[in-house]
C-alpha cells in the first residue's frame, strides 16, 4: 500500500470515530465533513502533496471532465501566447481565471459527500461500510462552471447520485498530465 493510500485510511478512520465521541451534532459533523474531504483530495490525487483548498485539489487531482479538459488546452494556448511562445506549467493553467476573476474549473464529486457523512453520522455505517463506499465513489471531478450549473446541486440518495454526471452531460477523463509523470 502507497503511503497516500495509508493517509487516505487514516482520515476515514478518523471520520468513523468522530462518531463515537459524543460530541455535538453540529461540530461532529463539521469534523466529519473536514475529514471525508481531505480523505477525498488524497484519493483523488493518488499524492500526499495536495493540500485541502481548491488550487491545489485542481492541480493534482487526477480526473476531470471531457469540457474541463478542453477547456485546460485552451487556457494552455492562452496563456502560451500572452507568455510569447513560453508554455506555462500546470500549476500556472490550473491557477487561471476567466475575466470576471471566477476560477474556470471547480471540484465537483458525482457522489456527493453528504451520502457518506449521514451514512456514518446518521445511518449507523461500520468503519468498514464506509472504507468499501469510499473508495468506490470518494473521488473528485473537475468540472467547468457551466458544467456545475447543470449539475443538481446535492442528493443523498445513491440512485440519484448515479445519474447525476449524466442529467449534466459530464463525461469524465483522466488528466494527461499526470500520465507525464
Amino acid at each position: 500500500m502507497d503511503n497516500w493510500e495509508h493517509e487516505v485510511d487514516k482520515l476515514l478512520h478518523l471520520a468513523y470515530y468522530t462518531t463515537s465521541l459524543g460530541m455535538n451534532r453540529k461540530f461532529a459533523y463539521n469534523m466529519v465533513d473536514k475529514a471525508l474531504r481531505s480523505a477525498s483530495d488524497v484519493l483523488s490525487s493518488e499524492s500526499i502533496s495536495v493540500v485541502n483548498n481548491t488550487m491545489s485539489v485542481l492541480q493534482w487531482s487526477k480526473c476531470w471532465s471531457h469540457d474541463a479538459l478542453d477547456r485546460y488546452w485552451l487556457v494552455k494556448e492562452a496563456l502560451t501566447q500572452v507568455r510569447k511562445g513560453k508554455p506555462p506549467t500546470h500549476r500556472q493553467i490550473c491557477n487561471e481565471r476567466d475575466a470576471l476573476g471566477k476560477r474556470w474549473w471547480t471540484v465537483e464529486h458525482e457522489y456527493p459527500i453528504l451520502i457518506p457523512k449521514t451514512g456514518v453520522l446518521d445511518n449507523n455505517w461500520s468503519e468498514s461500510d464506509l472504507r468499501t463506499w469510499f473508495w468506490k465513489y470518494g473521488r473528485v471531478t473537475i468540472i467547468t462552471q457551466p458544467e456545475n450549473a447543470r449539475l443538481l446541486n446535492h442528493t443523498n440518495d445513491m440512485d440519484v447520485a448515479s445519474k447525476r454526471y449524466e442529467m449534466a452531460q459530464i463525461i469524465k477523463c483522466s488528466h494527461p498530465h499526470f500520465d507525464l509523470e
